[in-house]
């Protein structure tokens, strides 16, 4: 009696078939890494070129792999671009969750915004596209997502955005966009332009606006 047979009686098996052989991680380690590959090289067009223009044939290019290997991952660029920004929004909750809550002071809401203006200076790629097209008219879903993730982290941290997700407090809504709108342009710019004197200026009136939004006096 050989061996597999022999561990078939221990273990209670009908036959040397059922005994499966061990999963080798190497195919999913490249898997992930053609992945993140095809990502970034999206990422990267997306921010160059804009959303629209760009199609699965550029995507592939810039990863240098097949089309046909393209299409084993996603089946069209609107999955790209969910991918990119579930990716980056999973990035982002680490930094909104250091925001001290439920009531931020203004020193410590400034310590925040220097803390996001070093994430999105590091992620400028994905913050502009997704900051960008989730203010288009006809955004793609993964950036209406992407932006109601972020009401929903900001709500988890601060009081003020808590209450302005309430039903009927369009004023509270309308302020709350206009403060997140106000500092994404701005950490948009201070990316761009490494950190000016007037990207800085920017930074400084959005945390003053978070600042009077969490007290109450916007």
């Amino acid at each position: 009696m050989d061996i597999v047979s022999v561990l078939c009686i221990l273990f209670g098996m009908s036959d040397a078939t059922t005994i499966l052989p061990p999963v080798d991680p190497v195919p999913s380690r490249r898997r992930a890494a053609t992945r993140a590959r095809i990502c970034e090289a999206a990422n990267q067009l997306f921010f160059e070129i804009g959303f629209a223009p760009v199609t699965m044939d550029h995507i592939a290019q810039a990863a240098e792999i097949r089309r046909s290997t393209l299409y084993q991952y996603f089946s069209e660029k609107s999955e790209i671009l969910a991918a990119i920004a579930e990716d980056y929004t999973a990035k982002l909750r680490v930094v909104i969750a250091s925001l001290p809550g439920p009531a931020p002071t203004r020193d410590e809401i400034a310590c925040w915004v220097e803390e996001f203006a070093r994430f999105v200076t590091s992620e400028r790629a994905a913050t502009e596209l997704l900051v960008s097209l989730s203010h288009l008219p006809k955004a793609p879903a993964a950036a209406v997502a992407f932006g109601e993730a972020l009401k929903a982290m900001m709500a988890e941290r601060v009081t003020a955005f808590r209450d302005a997700g309430s039903p009927g407090a369009h004023q509270a809504q309308a302020k709350a966009i206009i403060v997140m709108d106000t500092l994404g342009w701005a950490l948009c710019h201070h990316a761009r332009t490494g950190g000016c004197e007037l990207s800085k200026a920017r930074l400084d009136v959005a945390a003053d606006n978070l600042d009077r939004f969490v007290r109450g006096e916007m």
